[in-house]
C-alpha cells in the first residue's frame, strides 16, 4: 500500500477494529450497541484507520479514528482513539 492512501477494510469483523471503536466510545457512549458499517486504513506515520458506525435504533453514521504507531514506548502514544462524532456526507 502507498503511503498516504485510502483504502477500504473489507473484513470488519477484525477484533482489533472492535477493540479501537470500544476504546472511542468508553467515556461517552460505553455499552452502547453499534454497527460497524464501513472502514478505511491509511498508512501514514503509522497507520491511521477511520470507522463508520452506526448506534443500534439510529441512521446516522459517527466518525471514530484509531493512529497506530506501535513503535513509541508509551501506550497513549502508540494507540490514540477518537471519536470524532457524526459524520455529514
Amino acid at each position: 500500500m502507498a503511503t498516504g492512501g485510502h483504502r477500504a477494510i473489507e473484513n470488519l469483523d477484525e477484533p482489533e477494529y472492535h477493540d479501537h471503536i470500544r476504546a472511542a466510545l468508553a467515556t461517552d457512549h460505553a455499552g452502547r450497541a453499534y454497527k460497524l458499517v464501513r472502514a478505511t486504513k491509511q498508512v501514514v506515520a503509522g497507520s491511521l484507520h477511520t470507522y463508520y458506525i452506526q448506534f443500534d435504533g439510529e441512521e446516522d453514521l459517527y466518525k471514530i479514528t484509531a493512529w497506530s504507531r506501535p513503535w513509541l514506548k508509551e501506550p497513549s502514544e502508540a494507540l490514540q482513539v477518537t471519536f470524532v462524532g457524526k459524520h455529514v456526507e
